[in-house]
């Protein structure tokens, strides 16, 4: 315990939103920054996971966040909407490289952020050939060629695309943070989409969307 104590004090602060303090603001009040800083949603784009995950727009990013954290915070992995059923990602140290995975594996989330990155359906051909492209290709352990993690994926594609990075670089964290995407002015938040597991507690009040 003293050591990762000590570890902890040596590390920047976390980052991004805490699951159990999520709540909705006014959009009108409502900046970017204020979620990373104190958790806060606009109520009138907060929706369902589910929802959420299907109102997304091709092409757009979806950061995904949960209770089981990284050492910089709850938000820990980027992915890409790239059709209406599926997703183009990094998978991790432990995957099988770059894939594409089905739209409901988001359900294991407990939050969905969905950014608008500039993508629109004339990048969309520029999109999919890159995805094909880096199929496969390595999780970023040691500074291989054609390896990355999960936010550097994302800039890969966004540059084949001919639109800025979607993911800043994290000075205080020297890596590209999944959150990071938030504070990238080029990015827009379309939805929140909120889990059932998110306790009462978060004050959120999610509609039921119309059938």
């Amino acid at each position: 315990m003293l050591t990762a104590g000590l570890l902890s004090a040596c590390l920047p602060a976390t980052t991004g939103p805490r699951m159990d303090d999520l709540h909705a603001v006014p959009e009108a009040q409502w900046q970017p920054l204020a979620l990373l800083t104190h958790s806060a949603l606009p109520a009138g784009r907060v929706l369902p996971l589910a929802e959420a995950a299907r109102r997304a727009p091709v092409g757009s990013l979806i950061v995904g966040c949960q209770r089981v954290r990284a050492v910089y915070g709850e938000c820990t992995h980027i992915t890409r909407k790239v059709s209406e059923a599926a997703l183009s990602e990094e998978t991790g140290p432990i995957g099988t490289g770059a894939r594409l995975r089905p739209l409901d594996s988001l359900q294991s989330r407990d939050l969905i952020v969905v950014l608008d990155s500039g993508v629109r359906p004339q990048h969309w051909a520029a999109m999919n050939a890159e995805v094909a492209r880096l199929q496969g290709a390595p999780y970023l352990l040691g500074g291989q060629l054609n390896a990355f993690d999960c936010a550097t994926y994302q800039n890969a594609l966004q540059r084949a695309m001919g639109l800025p990075e979607a993911v800043p670089y994290d000075p205080q964290w020297r890596a590209y943070l999944p959150l990071g995407a938030l504070s990238a002015p080029t990015n827009t938040l379309l939805w929140a989409g909120v889990g059932p597991n998110v306790p009462p507690a978060a004050q959120l009040d999610v509609p039921t969307p119309a059938r």
